[in-house]
C-alpha cells in the first residue's frame, strides 16, 4: 500500500476568540469603556436560521403538491463565554440595547486565533467574521461556590448579518 502526500488543514486547538467594536461609543458607564480586543475562551456558537414553511398547493387537475419553502429569518447570533474580570464594557453595551439606544448597534469583528499563543499582537487570526449592526442581546453572569471554580460571563450578540472576513 502506497501512502499519498495528503495535506490536511490544521485544526485550531484551544482557540482564543477576540471581539472588537471600534466605532461603539459606550454611554451610561464610566468614561473610557470600549469593546477592544476582549478575549473569550469559549465560542458557544455562530447561528443563522431560516424557518421552514410547509406549502401545499393543488393544480387544476387536483394534484396536491407538498413543498417546503424558506420562511422568516431569525437574526443571526454569536454566543461567547469568558472568565469575568473588572471590565464593565459588555455590561454597559447591553444596557444601551436595553434602553433601545440606536447607538448600541455597531459592527463587531470576531477573530479566532489558534491555541498556545501568548500574545495576539503579531499573529494573524485563523478566521475573521464581521457582525453587521450588532448589539449585546443577552448577558449572563454564572456564579460558582465560594472557593470553587470560576465566575463566568456569557454573552449573546445579535446582528443583522454575519459575513466572513473584515466585512
Amino acid at each position: 500500500m502506497t501512502q499519498s502526500n495528503l495535506e490536511f488543514t490544521p485544526i485550531a486547538s484551544a482557540p482564543i476568540f477576540v471581539i472588537s467594536a471600534p466605532a461603539l461609543q459606550i454611554t451610561g458607564g464610566p468614561p473610557g469603556l470600549s469593546i477592544s480586543n476582549l478575549a473569550f475562551q469559549e465560542l458557544g456558537g455562530i447561528n443563522s436560521e431560516i424557518n421552514i414553511e410547509q406549502y401545499v398547493s393543488v393544480d387544476s387537475t387536483g394534484y396536491v403538491s407538498h413543498t417546503k419553502q424558506m420562511g422568516l429569518t431569525k437574526p443571526p447570533t454569536v454566543t461567547l463565554k469568558r472568565g469575568i474580570d473588572t471590565n464593565l464594557a459588555l455590561w454597559y453595551w447591553h444596557n444601551m440595547a436595553l434602553l433601545g439606544l440606536p447607538t448600541a448597534r455597531t459592527n463587531v469583528t470576531l477573530e479566532m486565533y489558534g491555541g498556545g499563543v501568548p500574545s495576539i499582537s503579531n499573529v494573524k487570526p485563523l478566521f475573521t467574521y464581521t457582525l453587521l449592526a450588532a448589539w449585546c442581546a443577552k448577558i449572563n453572569i454564572a456564579g460558582a461556590r465560594a472557593g470553587e471554580g470560576f465566575v463566568t460571563e456569557d454573552i449573546m450578540i445579535a446582528c443583522d448579518q454575519i459575513v466572513q472576513g473584515d466585512g
